[in-house]
C-alpha cells in the first residue's frame, strides 16, 4: 500500500503540490486525472524517489521514502515499475534486446532464464512475433506495448504509468488501454495511472482521484466519479463535454 500525507513539492516559487494526501490501495488500478501541467507527473516521480519533496511523507509498504537510507531506497525502487510518458525504447536494439536489457544490465540471471522471461512477457503483451523487429518498424502502440513488457520484466509490485496513451492515434491508444487492463486483471498488481484521457480513465480505473491546485480534491470509485454530482464530473468531465460541444463533436 502507498500512503501519501501532506506532500509539498516546489520548484523555486512554483508550488506544484501543496499538501497532497491520498491512499493507493493494493491490487487496484488508481487513476489520477487533472489538467495538463497540474503536477500529475511530479506526483508520480515523487513516489519513485526521483523528486524530493520539501515536506510530507510517502509510505510504501510502511517505509517512508522521504526519510530513508540509499540502500533502503534502492530496495523500494525494485518494487516499482515506471512507464514514462514517451516509453522510449533503445533505437539500436531489437524488441527482444530492449525487453531483456534490465536483466542483462543488472546481471540478474543466466541467459536461458533471461530468454524464458523475455518471451513470457512479450507473449503477455502480444508482441511475441516481433522479437527481432527494430523500434523503427513498430507503430506507436506497439512500441508502448514493448515498453510495458520491459517495465514488467523485473516483476514489480507497483506499476506506474505516466500518460500511457499520450501522443498515440485513437487505434493505438485503444490497444494500449486494453493491454493495461489485461495486465491488471491477469497479474493482480497495483497500478497507478496519471492521465487526462477520460476514455482511459473510464476503461481502466477502479478508483479515480482528481488533482487540482496542488491537492487531491476528490477520490472515489469509477461509478461515483461519473455521476453528475461529483467534483470529478464538475471539474473535469463536464468541461470536456463542453469543449466537444463547442467543436461540434
Amino acid at each position: 500500500m502507498i500512503d501519501v500525507k501532506d506532500l509539498h513539492v516546489s520548484f523555486n516559487d512554483n508550488h506544484v503540490l501543496k499538501g497532497l494526501t491520498t491512499l493507493i490501495e493494493e491490487q487496484q488500478a488508481t487513476v489520477i486525472i487533472g489538467r495538463s501541467g497540474i503536477g500529475k507527473s511530479v506526483f508520480l516521480r515523487s513516489l519513485c524517489g526521483l523528486i524530493t519533496p520539501q515536506k510530507g511523507t510517502i509510505l510504501i509498504d510502511e517505509e517512508d521514502i522521504t526519510n530513508c537510507s540509499r540502500k533502503k531506497m534502492l530496495k523500494i525502487r525494485n518494487k516499482i515499475g515506471m512507464l514514462f510518458q514517451e516509453g522510449a525504447l533503445f533505437d539500436s536494439l531489437t524488441v527482444y534486446d530492449n525487453v531483456a536489457f534490465p536483466l542483462t544490465y543488472h546481471k540478474l540471471m543466466d541467459r536461458a532464464a533471461i530468454d524464458k522471461k523475455v518471451r513470457k512477457y512479450l507473449e503477455l503483451v502480444e508482441m511475441q512475433n516481433f522479437l527481432e523487429a527494430m523500434p523503427s518498424e513498430l507503430s506507436g502502440g506497439m512500441k508502448r506495448k514493448v515498453a510495458i513488457a520491459r517495465t514488467m520484466i523485473l516483476e514489480p509490485k507497483y506499476l506506474f504509468y505516466d500518460e500511457p496513451t499520450s501522443g498515440l492515434d485513437p487505434y493505438s491508444a485503444a490497444i494500449v488501454e486494453i493491454m493495461i487492463k489485461k495486465l491488471q486483471e491477469e497479474l493482480n498488481i497495483t497500478s497507478l495511472i496519471v492521465t487526462h484521457d477520460i476514455d482511459l480513465t473510464n476503461f481502466i480505473g477502479d478508483s479515480i482521484a482528481l488533482l487540482e491546485d496542488g491537492f487531491i480534491i476528490e477520490k472515489t470509485s469509477k461509478v461515483e466519479a461519473f455521476k453528475k454530482n461529483s467534483l470529478i464530473y464538475e471539474h473535469f468531465i463536464k468541461k470536456r463535454e463542453r469543449i466537444q460541444q463547442v467543436n461540434g463533436y
